[in-house]
C-alpha cells in the first residue's frame, strides 16, 4: 500500500526537509509523527504501522467520549464507540499508514475538547433537562477553563498539518464559537475566540514545515508553495493515479452511505480457502447514517440545542467537501466521518430503545456488532472458507490471484 512511499518520505523530511517519494501537496506533520514511531519501534512493520494501530484504538475511545458529551447517554456513548471499534473499514485502515485514521483521531480529540470546554459553562444539560441552553458560556474570556479551548486549537492545528480535509470542520467550529451566545458582539470575547481558534491552528500548520524552512525557504515562498498546493489539487483526476489501483473503480463519495462498496484483493490458497484484504463500507450500519442524521437534527431543533446538532453539522461540513471536489473521492476518505455518523446512529438506537424497550437496544447492538465481526477476517487477511464469504468475494471490484 502507500507505506512504500510514506516510510522513506518520513525519513527524508526529518533529515533534509524533502517530501519525496510521498506527494508534496500533503502537509508534513504526517512525516514527523511517522519518523517518531520509526525511532521508537524501528524500521519494521511495528514502526510503520503502530501509529495507526494506537490512534485507531484511541479514535474508538474518543468517539465514545464525544457521544457522551453530546448526549449524556451511556447507551449512546457505548454504542458509538463499539460501532467504530468493530467497523471493518476503520480496522483495515488502522493496520496500514493511511493518514485518515490518525488525522481523524487528532481532529476528533480537538472536537471533544471543544465540546467539553463549552459544556463546562453550560446550564443544565438540554438532553436531560429539556432546557433551552445551547451549552456555551456567555463570557469565555478569562475563565480558568480556557486551557481546554487552547488545547483544542492546538490539536486542530495538528489535524490541519496532517491533511487539508479537516479545514471545513475547523471553519465550522470557529464560526460556532463566534456566533453562539452572540460572542461576536463582545469585542474581548470575539478577540479571544478568533485569536485562539484561528491563529493557533494556523501557527501549528506553519510550524510543521520547520524542516522545509530549514532548507532556506522564506515565508513568501511558503505562501507561494501553499498556493501551488491548492491549484495542484484542482488537477487531480482519475487519470492522475496508477490505473491498476483497485480503489479507482469507485470514486464517488455519493455512494458511501447509500450503496454497498467492496474493494480489495485476495488470494485463493486452495479450492475452498483464501485470504483477503478488503475495503468495505458495511452497508447494514452505514445505511442508517442519513436517517439518523435527520432524527438528530429534528431532536436538536426541538430542544434548541446546538450541542446536540454538532454531529450532524460536522458530518455535513466534512462530507460536502468530498461530494463537490473535482478529484476522485476514495472510500478510505470516509473514515474521519464515521465517529459523527456512528454517534447519530447510536443516538437514534438509544431513543428507539427508550420508546420500545431496552431489548431493542441490545438486539440491535448485538446484530450490528456480529455482522461487523463477521467481516473482520476479510479485512485482516485471515484464512477464510470461500463458500462462507462467496457472495462478498465474487465482486468485480475484488482482484483475486
Amino acid at each position: 500500500m502507500d507505506e512504500q512511499g510514506h516510510v522513506p518520505a518520513a525519513m527524508h523530511y526529518w533529515n533534509d526537509g524533502q517530501f519525496e517519494p510521498d506527494r508534496w501537496e500533503h502537509p508534513p506533520l504526517r512525516h514527523i509523527l511517522l519518523y517518531g514511531f520509526l525511532r521508537l519501534f524501528g524500521d519494521n512493520p511495528y514502526g510503520w504501522r503502530m501509529r495507526n494501530v494506537l490512534f485507531g484504538a484511541l479514535a474508538a475511545v474518543l468517539t465514545c467520549l464525544f457521544a457522551w458529551e453530546i448526549s449524556r447517554s451511556r447507551k449512546t456513548a457505548l454504542t458509538a464507540g463499539l460501532l467504530l471499534a468493530a467497523d471493518p473499514l476503520h480496522i483495515v485502515l488502522s493496520r496500514f499508514t493511511f493518514c485518515e485514521v490518525y488525522g481523524g483521531a487528532v481532529f476528533l480529540a480537538a472536537v471533544v475538547l471543544y465540546v467539553k470546554y463549552w459544556n463546562t459553562f453550560s446550564r443544565p444539560d438540554p438532553v436531560q433537562a429539556g432546557g433551552d441552553t445551547d451549552g456555551l458560556p456567555d463570557h469565555p474570556v478569562g475563565d480558568r477553563h480556557h486551557a481546554l479551548f487552547v488545547l483544542s486549537a492546538l490539536l486542530m492545528g495538528c489535524a490541519l498539518a496532517i491533511k487539508w480535509n479537516f479545514v471545513p470542520g475547523w471553519i465550522l467550529l470557529l464560526l460556532l464559537a463566534l456566533f453562539r451566545n452572540n460572542t461576536y458582539r463582545n469585542f474581548r470575547a470575539a478577540l479571544f475566540v478568533s485569536s485562539v481558534y484561528f491563529l493557533i491552528p494556523l501557527g501549528v500548520y506553519i510550524l510543521s514545515f520547520y524542516q522545509w524552512f530549514g532548507r532556506g525557504y522564506t515565508f513568501g515562498e511558503f505562501i507561494e508553495f501553499v498556493t501551488n498546493i491548492y491549484y495542484s489539487f484542482q488537477l487531480y483526476t482519475a487519470q492522475y493515479y496508477d490505473q491498476g489501483l483497485i480503489l479507482l473503480s469507485r470514486i464517488s463519495a455519493a455512494e458511501w452511505f447509500v450503496s454497498p462498496i467492496v474493494l480489495g484483493q485476495g488470494t485463493y490458497l486452495s479450492a475452498d480457502r483464501g485470504e483477503f484484504i478488503l475495503f468495505v463500507n458495511n452497508p447494514p450500519i452505514w445505511i442508517l447514517t442519513i436517517p439518523s442524521m435527520i432524527v438528530l437534527a429534528v431532536v436538536a431543533v426541538k430542544r434548541r440545542s446546538m450541542t446536540l446538532a454538532l454531529p450532524m453539522l460536522l458530518f455535513c461540513a466534512s462530507y460536502a467537501l468530498f461530494l463537490f471536489i473535482r478529484r476522485p473521492a476514495f472510500l478510505y476518505s470516509a473514515a474521519p466521518l464515521l465517529p459523527f455518523a456512528f454517534t447519530a446512529i447510536a443516538f437514534m438506537i438509544a431513543k428507539l430503545s427508550d420508546r420500545y424497550g431496552p431489548r431493542l437496544y441490545y438486539a440491535a447492538l448485538a446484530v450490528k456488532l456480529s455482522w461487523s465481526l463477521f467481516l473482520y477476517p476479510l479485512v485482516t487477511a485471515k484464512k477464510v472458507p470461500i463458500a462462507l464469504y462467496s457472495y462478498i468475494i465474487n465482486n468485480p471490484d475484488v482482484s483475486i490471484h
